[in-house]
């Protein structure tokens, strides 16, 4: 099956990126976190198939965006009116280059395993499209077979606790074949960063998962340990 990874992202400018986290971090800080999130979402996703394509947003900041990847990489602008449109547009503009699967992430859930997108692909062997549910009403993952429709896309509040449902309800109305992967969580509050932050504690596989995510939040300094 030839397939390949879109991730979505924002491009990490002050001001602009994890808005919701200035209570507790500036918004620089917000900046160089969203970095390490898309570091660290690139590595992963790498881990995992070599074909990515990086869809970006604001269109003018490509030059801010390859100042933070890693290597080169495929970069795309990201194009339309909502994310609905945008997410369509990168998937069909993935469809147009004779892919058979393709498996679309954001980078706002660092620590989800990559076996998560191994698991996704496996279910588009049979299935038509596959999802993965965060526990605020999103999703973290979306991915489809070759049968991409914009319907999927339309009527969608996003960024709401109502996004998965709706494109579940969408997908299915489409009378297409949907499998869905375990959930994971957003990083998008100050409890988000918490979470994670008592999770880099607890679970080893997260630093490894999200290492550069792990060695910025250490850094900081910005919570105490368990035991401090």
């Amino acid at each position: 099956m030839n397939r390949a990874i879109i991730i979505m992202t924002k491009v990490p400018i002050a001001g602009t990126v994890k808005t919701r986290l200035h209570s507790i971090l500036s918004p620089e800080e917000c900046a160089e976190l969203a970095a390490a999130f898309l570091q660290d979402t690139v590595g992963k996703a790498q881990t995992v198939h070599s074909k990515k394509i990086i869809a970006f947003s604001p269109s003018d900041k490509r030059d801010e965006l390859e100042a933070v990847l890693p290597s080169e990489h495929f970069l795309i602008a990201q194009n339309g009116a909502d994310l609905g449109e945008r997410m369509f547009n990168a998937f069909q503009f993935a469809f147009e280059r004779n892919l058979d699967a393709v498996v679309m992430i954001g980078t706002d859930s660092p620590t989800f395993p990559a076996d998560y997108i191994e698991q996704a692909f496996d279910c588009l062997e049979n299935a038509d499209a596959v999802l993965g549910k965060t526990t605020d009403g999103g999703f973290y993952l979306i991915g489809f077979q070759c049968r991409l429709q914009k319907e999927i896309f339309e009527n969608v509040e996003w960024s709401s606790a109502r996004t998965f449902r709706q494109t579940k309800e969408n997908i299915t109305r489409l009378n297409l074949n949907l499998q869905e992967i375990p959930s994971w969580f957003d990083v998008d509050e100050p409890e988000d960063l918490h979470k994670l932050f008592a999770e880099f504690q607890t679970d080893k596989r997260t630093r490894e998962i999200a290492p550069e995510t792990f060695r910025w939040l250490t850094n900081q300094k910005i919570f105490s340990k368990p035991n401090d």
